[in-house]
């Protein structure tokens, strides 16, 4: 099952259409849901889900703080974004698209791209992309993390609490909140409206 996360009727269209021709090389076309918001799918969909279409067309936290809950409960499902340049622009939205999506896609030319992507996803044989703006490649020459740093900067930007960080991943509280205030030390700030105005500043 593929699960469609969009609001827009003509993406809804352009989709079937998409889905109707590939039906016969994949059963994962046979059925396809389309919601507006990721919290209306069941327990039973997101299990059954092979892959999450997200059409991200404007900056919304609330939607990827979400998505990055699915993300890490169903960790069978393949997240493809439809997106555009500009939501890259904010580097919090850069740093949680990175961490959901494993393909993006510009909208300008997504037909093209979707097409080539789902028949690779009907092989098995699915690419992983990832994008970053030039602040965030900015500030990662300058302090690099580390794989740890890395894996749990996700969570402390989309504002979770050490606590909840311990229930997605193979951590203790004490490891991220050691690792946080390593965080917070290389990007020379105290707190996480700190992290957010630093990631938001211009190069």
């Amino acid at each position: 099952m593929i699960i469609v996360l969009t609001s827009c009727r003509y993406f809804q269209q352009g989709f079937a259409m998409l889905a109707d021709q590939l039906m016969n090389d994949s059963p994962s076309f046979q059925r396809v849901l389309y919601l507006d918001d990721i919290n209306d799918a069941t327990k039973d969909d997101l299990v059954r889900t092979k892959a999450i279409v997200v059409d991200y067309g404007q900056s919304d936290i609330n939607v990827l703080n979400a998505l990055l809950e699915v993300k890490n409960r169903y960790q069978q499902s393949y997240f493809i974004f439809i997106t555009r340049d500009v939501c890259y622009e904010s580097t919090i939205d850069n740093i949680l698209i990175n961490t959901i999506a494993d393909y993006t896609i510009d909208c300008k030319s997504a037909v093209r791209q979707l097409r080539a992507c789902l028949a690779h996803f009907a092989l098995e044989d699915q690419p992983v992309t990832i994008f970053k703006n030039v602040r965030w490649h900015h500030l990662e020459k300058q302090q690099p993390l580390t794989k740890m740093e890395t894996m749990l900067l996700p969570y402390i930007v989309s504002g979770k609490k050490n606590k909840e960080i311990t229930r997605y991943l193979d951590v203790t509280g004490k490891t991220v909140s050691h690792h946080r205030r390593n965080i917070y030390r290389k990007f020379a700030v105290t707190s996480l409206t700190g992290l957010y105005k630093k990631f938001d500043e211009r190069v």
